[in-house]
C-alpha cells in the first residue's frame, strides 16, 4: 500500500475556502517534519496557478537568484529583480496564484530582517492583489513568532493551520484489514505520521512490517529518527542522549543532566529546541494549575520512543544482522501498555464528543503524587464532576477488574478535585462481564467497544 495524503480533508476544505474569497491571503501552515505539510499543500494546488518553492539554508543573494530562476521557468517569463519586493510587484501581475513558500523559517534564520521586508512586501504590495501566500514551515518556534505581537508580520496573516499527527482512530482507514489489536501495535511504531504510513502494508503481519522497516539497515525508518536530528541540529548527538536518557524514564531536568552529562544550567536550552522540533513536551499532572513545578518530560511521538527503545540500543547488532524483532518482543508487549494508555486517552475524547459518557469532561489526563499514579482523570470544572480510569493492556477476569477498579477508588481519593460526582471505570484489551461491572456503576470498556463506538 502506498499512503500519501490521509485524513487532512478538514484542512484542505480551510484553504478551499479562503482561496474561494477571491481576495489575497497570508497563510502559515506548519507542524514537525513527516507530517504532511508539503502533501497537503501539493493537493491543494494541484490544478490550479501555483508556484511552490523550497527554501534553502543560504544566503539570501543565492535564494532570490534561485527564486527568480525557479519561477521564470515555470512560467516561461523573464523576470528581473534586484530584491524580494521587486520581484512581487512582477508577481502580482500575475493574477489570481497560488504562492508557496515552504520552509519559510530558514530565511528567517539566514536573515532577521526576512519577516520586515515580508510586512512591506504584504502591505504594499500584495494585499489588494489577488496572491494567496502560503508560508510553511517545521520549526514551530520561529513560525509561531510570526504571529507574536512584537513580529512584523503580526495581525498581517488571514488563517494559520498548525498539522499534528493523525489520532489512533485514522489508522483504521490507512489499514482496513488490520484489528484493533494490530493497529495499538502500529501506532506503537510509527505513531499517526502520515509519512510513515505508506511504509506498511497491512497485507503483512505488523511483525513482518516492524522486522522489514527498523531491522534493516537500508530502510528508511531504521535511520530517519536520527536523520531528522542531524539534519536540523548542530549537535545531533547530545540532543539523542537527551532524548534516549527521557525515553529510559530520566524525566526531571537533574536526572537528565546527570545521565547525559550535560550541565544543568545548559539543559533547558536543549529542552526548548527539542520542543520547538515537537519532540518532547512537559507534562503536568491534570489538577495542577500553577505550572512552575511538579513537570516532567516525555518524548512526544512514538516512533521516536520504539525508535529509541528498540532499534537505537542496538545499532551495531542490526548492521550485522545479529538481532531481529523476535529477540524483542517480550518487551514490545510491556511497551505496548504505555501505548494503549494514549489509546484509552483518545477513545474517552471520542466517547465525550459523542455525549457517551454519563458526564462531560473539559479536560483529560494523567494524575500523580506522592509515588501514587492514575493512568486518566478527566474533570468537568463547571458541573465538578470527575471520572477516574485505568488503562490496561491486558485480558481481565472480572476479578482481576474489579481489584483494579477498588484500588483506582482509593487512589482517587487522594486527588484533589472538589467532585460532586465521581465516577471509576477502566479500559483494557479485554474484560470479562464488562456488562455486569457496568451494572454496578462503573465505566467499564474494551477494545471490543471501539468499533461499535468509532465505527
Amino acid at each position: 500500500m502506498i499512503l500519501k495524503f490521509i485524513d487532512r480533508e478538514p484542512e484542505l476544505k480551510t484553504l478551499e475556502g479562503l482561496y474561494a474569497q477571491d481576495r489575497a491571503q497570508l497563510v502559515l501552515i506548519y507542524g514537525r517534519r513527516r507530517i504532511g505539510k508539503t502533501e497537503l499543500v501539493k493537493q491543494f494546488i494541484k490544478g490550479r496557478q501555483s508556484f511552490y518553492f523550497l527554501a534553502r539554508k543560504e544566503p539570501m543573494e543565492l535564494e532570490l537568484d534561485r527564486l527568480l530562476r525557479s519561477f521564470n521557468r515555470k512560467f516561461n517569463v523573464f523576470i528581473e529583480a534586484r530584491n524580494l519586493e521587486e520581484f512581487f510587484e512582477e508577481v502580482r501581475k500575475f493574477g489570481k496564484l497560488i504562492f508557496v513558500i515552504d520552509e519559510f523559517p530558514y530565511w528567517v534564520e539566514k536573515n532577521k530582517s526576512i519577516p520586515s521586508t515580508f510586512q512591506y512586501i504584504w502591505d504594499e504590495i500584495l494585499m489588494d492583489s489577488k496572491i494567496m501566500l502560503i508560508l510553511m514551515g517545521s520549526s514551530i518556534s520561529t513560525m509561531e513568532s510570526l504571529m507574536s505581537y512584537k513580529n512584523p508580520l503580526y495581525g498581517r496573516r488571514t488563517a494559520q493551520i498548525k498539522l499534528s499527527t493523525l489520532g489512533f482512530f485514522h489508522l483504521r482507514e490507512a489499514f482496513p484489514r488490520y484489528s484493533w489489536e494490530d493497529l495499538v501495535k502500529v501506532y506503537g511504531t510509527i505513531d499517526g505520521i502520515p509519512a510513515y504510513l505508506q511504509y506498511f502494508d497491512d497485507s503483512m503481519s505488523v511483525e513482518e512490517n516492524i522486522e522489514r522497516n527498523f531491522y534493516s539497515r537500508v530502510s528508511i525508518l531504521y535511520e530517519d529518527a536520527e536523520r531528522l536530528l542531524k539534519d536540523e541540529l548542530r549537535e545531533p548527538v547530545t540532543y539523542l542522549n537527551i532524548l534516549r536518557a527521557i525515553n529510559e524514564g530520566k524525566t526531571k531536568l537533574t536526572e537528565i543532566a546527570s545521565e547525559t552529562k550535560v550541565a544543568v544550567t545548559n539543559l533547558p536550552k536543549y529542552l526548548k529546541t527539542l520542543e520547538t522540533l515537537d519532540l518532547v513536551y512537559k507534562e503536568f499532572p491534570v489538577t495542577v494549575r500553577q505550572r512552575r513545578r511538579f513537570g516532567i518530560y516525555r518524548v512526544k511521538d512514538f516512533y521516536y520512543r520504539f525508535w529509541l527503545r528498540f532499534v537505537y540500543p542496538y545499532r551495531d547488532d542490526i548492521e550485522i544482522g545479529a538481532i531481529s524483532f523476535d529477540d524483542l518482543r517480550k518487551d514490545f508487549n510491556v511497551y505496548l501498555g504505555e501505548v494503549f494508555e494514549r489509546v484509552a486517552r483518545e477513545f474517552l475524547m471520542a466517547l465525550n464528543a459523542k455525549g457517551k459518557l454519563p458526564f462531560r469532561f473539559t479536560k483529560i489526563g494523567r494524575w500523580w503524587d506522592k509515588g501514587e499514579e492514575i493512568d486518566l482523570v478527566a474533570v468537568n470544572s463547571l458541573t465538578n464532576e470527575a471520572g477516574f480510569f485505568e488503562a490496561k493492556w491486558k485480558e481481565l477476569s472480572r476479578r482481576e477488574a474489579l481489584r483494579v477498579l477498588r484500588r483506582l477508588e482509593e487512589k482517587s481519593e487522594m486527588v484533589n478535585i472538589k467532585g460532586e460526582k465521581r465516577y471509576h471505570g477502566l479500559i483494557a484489551r479485554h474484560v470479562e462481564d464488562k456488562e455486569g461491572l457496568r451494572e454496578e456503576g462503573y465505566l467499564v470498556f474494551d477494545i471490543g467497544d471501539f468499533h461499535r463506538t468509532i465505527g
